[in-house]
């Protein structure tokens, strides 16, 4: 059997699961917006979340393969997902640009703010490559909300 570079870590393989949970559930949330988004800005928007998904597919399948090389066992089934996710859930009954873009701006500043948090959590357990990651994944995640943001109505005076 091969042997690990890093030894299994229950807590950092836990607080990777949670982030896990919450980007397959935000890239979820992109996804409807691609699917629903309605007004002037449809194919602009249309085309933005389907990239936006597709970052945040991708920023998940990371965390989830880092799991998987603590010796972690990752769950990311749609019913683990709905249970453990800590974003809020997603309006299913709007279709205006700028509302789908507000509700998907507070679930990003809420991961984005988890994210931050558990590099700290993950450094002081000394797992410096998942904290690295994590590192990673905000600047990802710091990314994505600052073109989200970019979408955003400007606010008249």
């Amino acid at each position: 059997m091969p042997k690990r570079f890093v030894p299994p870590n229950d807590d950092v393989c836990e607080v990777l699961q949670q982030r896990l949970f919450d980007l397959i559930d935000l890239a979820s949330h992109a996804k409807q917006i691609h699917w629903t988004v309605q007004g002037r800005e449809f194919l602009a928007l249309h085309e933005f979340f389907d990239e936006v998904h597709a970052d945040l597919s991708d920023c998940a399948d990371h965390v989830a393969e880092r799991i998987a090389a603590l010796g972690g066992h990752v769950r990311g089934t749609a019913k683990a997902v709905a249970k453990g996710s800590h974003l809020p859930d997603y309006p299913l009954d709007i279709a205006a640009a700028q509302k789908h873009i507000n509700a998907f701006s507070s679930s990003i500043f809420q991961l984005k703010m988890l994210v931050r948090g558990n590099v700290k959590t993950v450094t002081e357990l000394k797992d410096y490559s998942s904290a690295d990651l994590l590192n990673q994944l905000s600047r990802k995640i710091d990314e994505i909300s600052w073109m989200v943001g970019a979408q955003m109505e400007p606010k008249t005076n």
